[in-house]
């Protein structure tokens, strides 16, 4: 009999173990389910990613904001600036009556004004559901706004690539006005027309594959044609660097030129590469 107790109470410490094991465990999960706080998230119209989460030591509380979640969000996407975008927490009392509903809603101290405008929103909502009957009772409830900013894309060697190709193509354009072989047309005649004089514009395209096309002669006031002729010959000759895209470039090339000093102006351009 006395061996028989003993056993006994042994099966019961043990017994008493699993139990105490199995609340614990039951417990832990609880508290996981709880910390489990993300609601929702959505992208806003500045780009940036605006993430959601709803912290409280009531479980329950926590399940019902997250029917919320679309609502809680279109508060923050209403009301905050494109661009403007931040971080916000906000803090809130609740007091729950015993039909389950939240019969008072505090909200806790803010930095802005754009924070309490979403806070109102907010509480407005939140009057809207309720929690299980028969169980009065006071929670706090924080709501959080994190918002992602996209972070610049590193440049892989390909685009490094193309955007040294287009630098190379916008150097040789700007370096037109330089060009030995546009000098040698005014110079050849310097000795046979040494009061030659004037200004024209080249308006011309240049195609993705660096080909000239479409001169155009404007505003010509240039005393000697061949001067004009030798330049618009050497244009249709010259290649520029191939651009990495099918945009075409519509190129304005000056040529200026007094008595003693031809002054061929830098090009503009009227379409960027």
């Amino acid at each position: 009999m006395k061996r028989l107790l003993i056993v006994l109470s042994v099966f019961c410490v043990v017994f008493s173990f699993s139990c105490s094991s199995g609340g614990t465990s039951k417990k832990a999960k609880s508290e996981k389910r709880v910390t489990n706080s993300e609601i929702g998230s959505a992208e806003m119209e500045g780009g940036e990613m605006l993430h959601l989460y709803g912290y409280s030591k009531d479980s329950e509380v926590v399940r019902k904001m997250r029917l919320l979640d679309i609502d809680f969000i279109d508060c923050y996407r209403n009301t905050v600036k494109i661009g403007r975008a931040e971080d916000i927490d906000i803090d809130f009392e609740l007091e729950i009556d015993d039909d389950g509903f939240f019969e008072d809603i505090r909200i806790g101290e803010l930095q802005s004004k754009e924070a309490l405008k979403i806070a109102e929103c907010v509480g407005e909502e939140i009057e809207s559901i309720g929690v299980r009957p028969g169980n009065p009772r006071s929670a706090d409830y924080r709501l959080s706004y994190k918002v992602v900013k996209d972070k610049p894309k590193q440049m892989t060697k390909q685009n490094k690539a193309k955007v040294a190709k287009n630098n190379l193509r916008s150097k040789t354009i700007a370096s037109l006005a330089k060009m030995k072989k546009f000098r040698e047309c005014y110079e050849s005649r310097k000795a046979k027309n040494p009061r030659m004089k004037g200004k024209f514009t080249l308006k011309f395209m240049i195609a993705p594959d660096g080909e000239v096309y479409d001169i155009k002669l404007r505003n010509n006031t240039f005393t000697d044609k061949y001067v004009v002729n030798c330049t618009i010959e050497k244009l249709e000759d010259t290649v520029f660097p191939q651009g990495d895209s099918d945009d075409e470039v519509e190129v304005n090339f000056d040529f200026t030129a007094t008595y003693d000093n031809p002054r061929p102006n830098k090009p503009r351009q009227s379409l960027s590469l």
